[in-house]
């Protein structure tokens, strides 16, 4: 993937985590799979781990996001870097 292609991939990363429809989402189902987990029965354990499967899911969702952030911005550096090697030949 080039950097301008990375870059493009963090700023839409951006853009998602920082809509609110989004961010409501998340809370609304992060909510209901741990109210799953404190009100199963004590003997359910396959539920409460199905439900601590889907919190991890959950969050390496928003994880991946991030990484994408993260990663367009060392492409951001690295055309900097590409710049200022032209500008200063």
């Amino acid at each position: 993937m080039t950097p301008e292609e990375e870059l493009q991939r963090a700023a839409e990363a951006e853009e998602i985590l920082g809509r609110p429809l989004f961010k409501e989402a998340f809370r609304e189902v992060e909510t209901a799979i741990l109210e799953g987990i404190k009100l199963s029965p004590i003997k359910d354990a396959d539920f409460r781990e199905k439900c601590c499967q889907q919190y991890i899911q959950l969050h390496a969702v928003v994880g991946r996001l991030r990484t994408y952030m993260e990663t367009g911005k060392l492409a951001e550096a690295t055309l900097q870097e590409k710049i200022r090697k032209v500008v200063n030949w």
